[in-house]
């Protein structure tokens, strides 16, 4: 664990600190003073040894900075002000006003003319982002981290920026210290891209020799030390300054994904360009061009430094990086406490005499009871008394051991925030469910036909819900490290808030096994939908309570190994991984967001069609995903086509509704070099051919059929029963489900509903598969949205792309039915 925490008013020196929950303790837990020295000695310090702690007549007093820390900026606003605040260097104070930002100042009378050769001045710049007051160069020697890094998951900022993740637990967001809360979760969790940029800067000064001596409590039990004391303690603070500034970057375009991370990759990078002027002046346009197509937050925090930017200059990428890179310059001339340094209490010789001398104590009371206890116990009962006389003294872990604890609290912390933006997706769901659509489902043997897999008992929970309740493993039947044994039932405190006494609405609702393998999707419903988001304020529920439970039992995150049966135990979480939840939620109808269309010409052949959103089709079709390898694979390309290029011909005006379509059955060449691929698509859709109201007859094929896309063997073509035809003239097609075995390629089927009088029917059923369905096949219901307004929607047609080869034909790959606004 890290030896210094972020800084708050409310610390002291010699106050208990707990590094796992950055949280402070009991005051005075040890007695720090300056050490006594002989009076030739002290003069000797006093004269090499002045710094920002000399002064220690009061040690517990609290920290006054230097300056006071710059207010939290969040997403680029800055309070602006008439004035900008004063500025100490090197005891020289400098006050300008903005009328007097762009002139050079003249160095205070108080700097002598032996410093004057260390004078640093400043000419005005206009176009700069911050402005260094001119005065005599600080000569305090600092210690500087700069770090930028590209983040995955919110706990990865937590560790950054040195933030409590169990303190942020159980709050339920960022948090740790009163700097903290400048981060926009809600903005990194909806981002592709963040960033943290973070500066520290250290002012070095020499450390004071102080005494320090363990301030103990008479009769405290050994085992609620850390409770009171902490593991460690405030044995001094750090002097200097704090810049983070988190970045989050979402990609509207998926397309210029690419683009714009290398756009901001560069922004960020420290140092001057190694490019030429014109070649730099070419980049920067190129990547001005890709952030176009992206939205940035920027969320900036910052603790001494003063005034480290124009309040006229917003932040951006350019200026986050100048003002970084100069943050050090700024904090020699106005610093402020930063850090807290955390020492041990095992280091102290005092706490280690305590520490003995109670131990001993506790040692000579266990082998006095064992001796009454054998002398109370009749000799006739021997076995009693050879169980006395094992017993065996166990040491009691006075200061608790939080280092394994990192790792956990950090994925209960990220299970934490999926929870938690889970369930803001759902409440959005719930909105207008009418704009997702179902996940398209697997059979899976392990899963349960309920959505939920809910399972109801009847038996409420007990009258009272005590800690062994709470704390025996609810999880499955798998060996647990803490499963049946006594050290749970004595020794864990369930931290709850209130007691639940006879309520038979609460009742052992879910089956976490059950959950945790249940594949079924969760239907767009608000009944669904509600218990879906039930069972994620659950389980923050029960991470809040897991966190709460570490701090006094960091044995709970320990991973056991059996030397004899060469296994390891480990607690395993007592919520449902959410993942397995996300895998189930329904899908946006139009999945742009998470698919690059910009380059697939089915879509863009179709949407070229549209006028006012008036057609709906599924934007990134159903079937598996284009293939970017498939020429290299197969040997094949993709072959697009939209029947609205030939019943409604762009810039014509011309209406020529569908009447036909006709399915043509694949047949695969017997070729030695034939790929299994197509040996496999036989009797899959290999044509599709389209009939309209207004065709000529001479123009019909045999199938009575004028546009086919697709090919059809010469020995297939006058085949009949290689064909299904489907006359719609008529019908109102209101649904379609297509079906295919993701993996494979290729749809397997497709049916045409019609709904008359309320009532759905199956109008047309194509289906490439005889008997019982194929493992894994998928199925996926289309229809266009019920807005509630009365529109009306009209079939007009199919969009969609063929792999094609040249000697092995095409087969159909990607499909999706075409609505538009009668």
């Amino acid at each position: 664990m890290s030896l210094t925490a972020p800084y708050t008013n409310a610390m002291r020196l010699g106050q208990g600190f707990n590094t796992y929950t950055q949280e402070i303790r009991i005051e005075n837990a040890v007695d720090i003073r300056p050490k006594v020295t002989s009076p030739s000695r002290q003069t000797i310090l006093d004269k090499g040894d002045a710094g920002p702690l000399k002064n220690t007549s009061v040690p517990d007093a609290p920290a006054l900075p230097t300056e006071s820390p710059s207010p939290t900026v969040t997403n680029g606003s800055v309070p602006a002000t008439g004035q900008n605040p004063g500025t100490t260097a090197n005891g020289v104070t400098n006050s300008m006003t903005d009328d007097s930002a762009g002139q050079t100042t003249k160095p205070s009378s108080s700097a002598s003319n032996e410093d004057s050769h260390s004078m640093i001045m400043f000419e005005p710049a206009t176009n700069s982002t911050f402005i260094i007051p001119a005065g005599p160069a600080p000569n305090t020697s600092q210690s500087v981290t700069y770090s930028t890094r590209a983040i995955d998951n919110v706990s990865d900022i937590m560790d950054a920026l040195n933030i409590s993740t169990s303190m942020s637990i159980k709050y339920g967001t960022i948090h740790g210290n009163g700097n903290a809360s400048f981060v926009n979760e809600t903005k990194v969790l909806d981002s592709e891209l963040n960033y943290v940029v973070s500066v520290t800067v250290n002012n070095d000064a020499k450390a004071r020799n102080n005494d320090m001596e363990f301030n103990e409590i008479e009769d405290l039990p050994l085992e609620r030390f850390t409770e009171v004391y902490g593991d460690s303690f405030i044995s001094g603070f750090l002097e200097g300054g704090q810049f983070n500034a988190v970045i989050s970057v979402k990609v509207h375009d998926k397309s210029k994904f690419k683009a714009v991370k290398q756009a901001v990759d560069i922004q960020l990078a420290v140092g001057p360009s190694p490019l030429s002027v014109g070649a730099k002046e070419s980049l920067d346009k190129e990547h001005r061009e890709a952030l176009k197509h992206s939205e940035i937050s920027i969320s900036v925090n910052w603790i001494g430094g003063g005034d480290i930017k124009k309040p006229d200059v917003q932040w951006t990428l350019e200026s986050v990086a100048a003002v970084a890179n100069a943050f050090p310059s700024m904090v020699a001339r106005s610093s402020a406490r930063t850090m807290a340094i955390l020492t041990r209490y095992s280091s102290l010789r005092s706490f280690q005499a305590w520490k003995w001398k109670r131990l001993g104590k506790a040692y000579k009371e266990f082998e006095t009871q064992k001796l009454k206890d054998i002398e109370n116990t009749p000799k006739e009962n021997k076995a009693e008394l050879e169980a006395i006389k094992a017993r065996k003294w166990q040491e009691p872990n006075i200061i608790l051991n939080y280092v394994p604890c990192a790792l956990y609290t950090a994925d209960l912390f990220d299970a934490l925030m999926i929870y938690k933006k889970l369930w803001k997706n759902i409440g959005e769901m719930l909105q207008d469910p009418s704009r997702y659509r179902i996940r398209p489902s697997q059979t899976n043997k392990a899963s349960d036909k309920k959505a939920l897999a809910k399972i109801t008992v009847k038996t409420p929970i007990p009258s009272r819900v005590t800690q062994n309740a709470m704390l025996q493993s609810p999880i499955n039947a798998k060996p647990s490290l803490y499963n049946g044994t006594d050290r749970i039932d004595s020794d864990i405190n369930r931290a709850y808030t209130f007691s639940i006494d006879d309520i038979p609405e609460v009742v052992e609702d879910w089956d976490l096994e059950k959950i945790n393998n249940c594949r079924d999707p969760i239907p767009p419903e608000p009944v669904e939908l509600n218990e879906a988001r039930l069972l994620c304020r659950e389980a923050m529920t029960l991470i809040t309570e897991e966190a709460s439970r570490l701090v006094d039992h960091p044995h709970l995150a320990y991973a056991e190994y059996l030397g004899k049966t060469k296994t390891t135990r480990m607690k395993r979480p007592n919520y449902a991984y959410p993942e397995a939840l996300k895998a189930r939620l329904p899908v946006p109808v139009h999945d742009d967001a998470g698919v690059d269309l910009s380059n697939d010409t089915a879509y863009l052949k179709t949407q070229a069609h549209a006028n006012d959103n008036d057609l709906w089709f599924r934007h990134d079709m159903v079937g598996d995903a284009k293939d970017p390898e498939l020429s290299q694979n197969l040997g094949s390309k993709y072959t697009p086509f939209s029947t609205l290029d030939w019943s409604e011909p762009l810039g014509t005006g011309v209406k020529n509704p569908l009447r036909r379509i006709v399915f043509h059955r694949y047949k695969h060449h017997s070729y030695p070099w034939t790929n299994d691929f197509f040996k496999k698509s036989d009797d899959a859709v290999g044509a599709l051919s389209f009939g309209f109201l207004q065709d000529d007859e001479g123009d019909k094929q045999q199938d009575g059929c004028t546009h086919m896309v697709g090919e059809v063997r010469w020995g297939e073509r006058h085949n009949l029963a290689r064909w299904s035809t489907f006359d719609i003239s008529g019908l109102d097609i209101t649904s379609v489900d297509v079906s295919y075995v993701p993996g494979h390629k290729r749809i397997a089927g497709m049916v045409f509903h019609d709904k008359v009088a309320g009532l759905t029917s199956d109008r047309f059923t194509f289906k490439s598969w005889e008997g019982n369905e194929p493992e894994g096949l998928v199925h996926e219901l289309l229809e266009p949205p019920d807005q509630e307004d009365g529109t009306v929607w009209k079939f007009v047609g199919l969009s969609g792309q063929f792999i094609s080869h040249p000697l092995q034909h095409e087969v159909l790959a990607r499909v999706s039915p075409i609505w538009r606004k009668a």
